[in-house]
């Protein structure tokens, strides 16, 4: 299930000077596990060769949604990210619920994020990144997941500062 987070934009774009929802790739970097593996994200483009990620990134790990990106624009293939232009100030934590956690747990806890804001993509069965906007309490959400896999209800992994 992709979610594409809503912004400040319009869903529907009817005037050409307004940014097109379009898919472009994020390419593993070499000497990281599955180096040359491809992610497909979705982004804004803004033109210039400029993007604005609209959903969160799984092996991306130092992107996140709202993300400002730069890409090559090959005439033959999607548009490849190549740096990070402007960080949103949104950060991303990942968790995968433990087998044995049961189904409504996983919910509320996922009900519990949502009150504070926190919007859960999914990338497989248990699997979820949670985007954290720059207005939310990032600490208070960390550490509530924190809390969560110290329990043994999930993994949370973190990116390292």
């Amino acid at each position: 299930m992709l979610m594409v987070l809503e912004n400040k934009k319009d869903n529907v774009m009817n005037n050409d000077r307004d940014p097109k929802l379009v898919k472009i790739l994020y390419v593993i970097p070499d000497g990281e596990e599955d180096a040359g593996a491809g992610e497909g994200l979705w982004a804004y483009s803004l033109g210039n060769q400029l993007y604005e990620l609209q959903n969160i990134p799984v092996f991306a790990e130092h992107l996140n949604v709202e993300d400002i990106v730069r890409c090559e624009e090959p005439s033959d293939s999607i548009p490849i990210i190549r740096e990070l232009v402007k960080p949103s100030g949104n950060r991303t934590l990942r968790v995968i619920f433990q087998p044995d956690t049961p189904d409504d747990i996983c919910v509320d806890i996922m009900r519990e994020l949502s009150q504070k804001d926190i919007i859960p993509e999914k990338s497989a069965h248990k699997h979820f990144m949670f985007n954290v906007p720059s207005t939310s309490d990032y600490l208070w959400v960390r550490d509530y997941l924190r809390k969560k896999d110290a329990e043994s209800l999930l993994w949370l992994y973190e990116q390292s500062e």
